[in-house]
């Protein structure tokens, strides 16, 4: 379903921006658009015939109507320019946007990245072929003392927050380790959550980690001695309500 969506958000903007034979997008700018009764098919199914915009070559559709089709809600948060399919959380913070207190570990500086990774430069986070915008990924290896290796990062959220969201797993960067990973959330020392024997090519993992009344988050990667090879954990879309 995840796939289906993916093509029709453009029809936000275009769908609702229609005037005459033309559509405006936020710049301004004229174009000429065609419209056209089409088909849609659902898994094989005719669901409804529809007049659409086509517009070099692309197909646009509204929004709302194909969320309604694929039995999913839609709304849009202009405001925050957000546009919602299926549920709607409540008000939320990227853990990549807020600002940490420290990081720690072997090398933890230079080996925990936010966001995307720098080597190449902006490689997205990806799990099993899932990419995500936002998130903490931390890069695992086994010095040559052979002691156990792990990163962490520390937060202050001071009881502002009443849970984190994510997907934990192995970059594909690496999904060739033989290495495996552990996550571990913590909460004013307390562990919270634990996932471990996270190997690469495994499905990511959806946590819902309650953080109520929590002053002091820490997330923990840690890799184990499997051969020394490097293994690069994720926790995509990591997100703090």
């Amino acid at each position: 379903m995840k796939d289906k969506v993916k093509g029709l958000v453009l029809g936000i903007t275009i769908g609702t921006l229609i005037t005459g034979g033309s559509a405006y997008a936020a710049s301004n700018t004229k174009i000429n658009v065609v419209f056209e009764n089409v088909k849609y098919m659902f898994n094989g199914v005719h669901k409804q015939t529809t007049k659409s915009i086509v517009y070099n070559g692309q197909l646009y559709v509204p929004a709302k109507n194909a969320a309604a089709t694929l039995d999913q809600s839609f709304s849009y948060d202009g405001k925050n320019k957000t546009a919602w399919f299926g549920k709607k959380e409540g008000s939320f913070k990227y853990l990549d946007e807020i600002s940490y207190a420290r990081t720690d570990g072997e090398n933890a500086k230079k080996n925990i990245y936010f966001k995307n990774w720098t080597h190449p430069s902006n490689l997205k986070f990806t799990i099993a072929g899932n990419k995500y915008l936002h998130g903490i990924g931390s890069i695992l290896d086994i010095p040559s003392n052979g002691k156990d290796y792990y990163n962490s990062v520390d937060y202050n959220l001071n009881g502002k927050y009443k849970k984190l969201t994510g997907y934990i797993g192995v970059d594909d960067y690496t999904k060739n380790s033989d290495n495996t990973g552990t996550v571990i959330i913590k909460g004013d020392g307390e562990e919270l959550y634990r996932l471990e024997g996270i190997k690469g090519g495994d499905m990511p993992v959806k946590v819902n980690i309650d953080m109520t009344g929590v002053l002091k988050l820490q997330i923990v990667f840690e890799s184990s001695i499997d051969n020394g090879e490097q293994i690069d954990l994720v926790i995509g879309d990591a997100k703090l309500f």
